[in-house]
């Protein structure tokens, strides 16, 4: 009975999800920053990139070898049903990126091999 309630709650809101096309959204946008980070990660030279894309509905979070993105009504990555997450080429500088609260823009900072994301 409560597996039942818990489908019966969470599914339209999944399904909600799935047709307004966030989640697609939070999925490329996982992939697009995982893939930024191995790229600047493996640049020998500093960087600064822009990633201007609107993902204020979200919250990014990045760890030092993944990327997740959720819902910013959900409290952490685990609670959203539909959380996007994106692995990357962990490094050794063991970073501590701050977690991006609906961000409308993320700048990827890279000088004398130390990266920043803000």
């Amino acid at each position: 009975l409560l597996i039942a309630l818990f489908v019966g709650v969470v599914y339209p809101m999944v399904a909600k999800a799935y047709a307004s096309g966030e989640v697609a959204l939070k999925v490329a946008a996982a992939r697009d920053i995982a893939l930024v980070l191995d790229t600047i990660y493996a640049s020998p030279y500093d960087i600064e990139l822009n990633y201007d894309f609107d993902l204020s509905k979200f919250v990014v979070k990045i760890s030092a070898d993944k990327v997740e993105i959720y819902d910013f009504s959900f409290s952490s990555p685990e609670s959203d049903p539909t959380l996007a997450s994106y692995n990357f080429v962990p490094v050794d500088d063991k970073p501590n990126f701050p977690l991006l609260n609906q961000p409308k823009k993320i700048v990827f900072k890279k000088e004398r091999g130390v990266l920043t994301v803000t």
